[in-house]
C-alpha cells in the first residue's frame, strides 16, 4: 500500500470519529432551566442515542453509494507447437483487459438504489424520532427529580423549623420542670418529640443528598460528587393554557407533536421500502461486461485486437427471494401493529396526564385555601396556650404533629402538582406553558 493511499485512510478513519464531550459543569446554584440545558447537552442516554443517529447517518450514505466497477486483466501465452504444416510454431504472448459495471447499469434501471436509500432515509428518520422521544420521557425524569429535589429542600426547611419550635418548648419545661410545674411524664414526652424532629430533620437531610445524586447523574456527572444547590421553588400558579384545555384538544396536539408516533410510522414506512426492495431482489442482477484482448508472436499478430462485450447474471432457478420477502412482510405487519400500540400509548398518556393534573391542582388549592392556614393557626395557638398553662401537652404535641403531617403532604402535592404539568407537556410532545 503506497504512503498517499495510506495517508487518505487515515485521514477517513480520524473524520469518522466524534470527539467525546467533557464533564458536565453544573452551576450553583442550578435552576431548571439549566439544568434541562446541561441535560440535552451531556445526558448520557442522548449521547448514545446520537451515536445510533450518526450510524443511521453512515448506513443512508452506503446505500446510496454505487458499486464501483471492477477491472481485471491478464497476460496470455501460447505454447510452442512441435511441428506444424509449416515448420515448427514459436511460444506466442498476449494480453488482456476487462471491465464490468458491477450491475450497476441495471440497479439503476430496475430502481434498487432508490429503494435502498429511501428504505436507510426513514430508518434514519426514525433514529432521530427515536432521539427526540428519548428526549421528550428522559426531560420528563430529569423534572421529577428536579421537582424532588425541591421537595427535598422545602421539607429540610420545615423540620428545621420543627426541630427549632421543640427546643424551645423543652427548654421551656425543663424549666418547669426544675420548678416542679410539671411531671417527669410530659418531660419525657417533649424530649421524645424534641429527638423524633432530629430525625426529621436528618431524614430530611439524607432525603435531599439522595435527589441531588440522582439530579447530577441525569446531568451526566460522572467523575465527581456534585455539590450543588437548586435556585427554584415549588411555588403554585395556574397555568391558563391547561386550564383551558380539555382530553380531546391535548389528544389532538398529541397526534401531531408525538416523535414516538411519528418514529413508529417511519418505521412502517421504512418497513415498506425494504418490503419493495426484497421484491425487486428477484429480478436478477445484470453485470455489463467488456474486454479487450491481443496476441502476437515476434512482429506477427496472431489474434487481432480483440473487443468483446456480454452480460453476466445469476440464474434465479431454485430461489426467488422468497424468505427475505417473507421476512419483509413479518416486519411490516410487526410495524403497522406497534404503530397501532404507539396511538393507544398516547391516548393512555394524555388521558391519565390530564387526570393527574386536574387532580393535583385540586389537592394543591384546598391546601393553600384553609388547610394549611388552619393547620399552623392550631398549632401556633396550642403552642401559646401550652405556655401559658392553658392547653395541656397532649394537645400541643397532637397540634404539632397535624402542622408537620399537613405540610409534608402539601410539599408533595406541589411537586405532583408541576410532576403533572410536565407529564401533560411530555404526553403532548409540545410546550404548554
Amino acid at each position: 500500500m503506497g504512503p498517499f493511499l495510506l495517508s487518505l485512510l487515515l485521514c477517513a478513519s480520524s473524520a469518522s470519529e466524534a470527539p467525546e464531550p467533557g464533564e458536565a459543569e453544573v452551576p450553583n446554584p442550578l435552576s431548571l432551566a439549566q439544568a434541562e440545558e446541561i441535560f440535552l447537552a451531556h445526558g448520557l442516554d442522548l449521547l448514545i442515542a446520537e451515536a445510533a443517529v450518526a450510524g443511521a447517518e453512515g448506513d443512508r450514505q452506503s446505500a446510496g453509494a454505487l458499486p464501483n466497477p471492477v477491472v481485471n486483466g491478464g497476460v496470455l501465452y501460447s505454447f510452442p507447437l512441435a511441428t506444424t504444416v509449416q515448420g515448427s510454431a514459436p511460444g506466442v504472448l498476449g494480453w488482456t483487459v476487462g471491465l464490468s459495471d458491477s450491475a450497476l447499469i441495471e440497479n439503476l434501471v430496475a430502481g434498487k438504489v432508490s429503494l435502498r436509500i429511501e428504505g436507510a432515509a426513514k430508518a434514519l428518520a426514525a433514529a432521530r424520532l427515536s432521539r427526540a422521544d428519548l428526549a421528550r420521557g428522559e426531560l420528563l425524569q430529569l423534572r421529577q427529580a428536579y421537582f424532588t429535589a425541591l421537595q427535598a429542600v422545602q421539607n429540610v426547611t420545615l423540620a428545621e423549623d420543627v426541630h427549632q419550635s421543640f427546643l424551645k418548648t423543652r427548654t421551656l419545661n425543663q424549666i418547669r420542670f426544675d420548678k416542679g410545674d410539671i411531671s417527669q411524664v410530659d418531660l419525657s414526652r417533649i424530649i421524645v418529640g424534641e429527638l423524633e424532629s432530629e430525625q426529621a430533620l436528618a431524614q430530611a437531610h439524607n432525603a435531599f443528598e439522595q435527589a441531588r445524586a440522582t439530579l447530577a447523574f441525569l446531568l451526566g456527572v460522572r467523575d465527581q460528587v456534585a455539590r450543588f444547590e437548586l435556585s427554584g421553588s415549588l411555588d403554585f400558579r395556574r397555568i391558563a393554557t391547561l386550564d383551558q384545555s380539555t382530553p380531546a384538544s391535548l389528544l389532538a396536539l398529541a397526534v401531531d407533536h408525538r416523535p414516538d408516533l411519528q418514529a413508529a410510522a417511519a418505521v412502517r414506512e421504512q418497513r415498506q421500502a425494504i418490503l419493495s426492495q426484497a421484491r425487486r431482489q428477484q429480478v436478477p442482477d445484470i453485470s455489463l461486461q467488456a474486454s479487450y484482448t491481443s496476441q502476437w508472436a515476434n512482429e506477427n499478430v496472431i489474434t487481432p485486437p480483440t473487443i468483446q462485450i456480454g452480460l453476466s447474471s445469476p440464474l434465479p432457478v431454485f430461489y426467488q427471494q422468497q424468505g427475505e420477502i417473507r421476512r419483509a412482510v413479518a416486519d411490516l405487519t410487526a410495524a403497522g401493529r406497534q404503530e397501532a400500540k404507539a396511538k393507544a400509548q398516547v391516548v393512555l398518556d394524555v388521558a391519565q396526564a390530564h387526570a393527574a393534573y386536574r387532580s393535583a391542582t385540586e389537592l394543591v388549592e384546598r391546601m393553600e385555601g384553609q388547610l394549611l392556614a388552619q393547620a399552623k393557626l392550631a398549632r401556633d395557638l396550642s403552642q401559646l396556650m401550652y405556655q401559658k398553662g392553658a392547653a395541656s401537652l397532649l394537645e400541643y404535641l397532637d397540634a404539632q404533629r397535624t402542622y408537620i403531617a399537613i405540610n409534608l403532604e402539601y410539599h408533595q402535592d406541589l411537586a405532583a402538582y408541576w410532576t403533572a404539568v410536565y407529564q401533560l407537556e411530555a404526553a403532548t410532545g409540545t410546550p404548554l406553558h
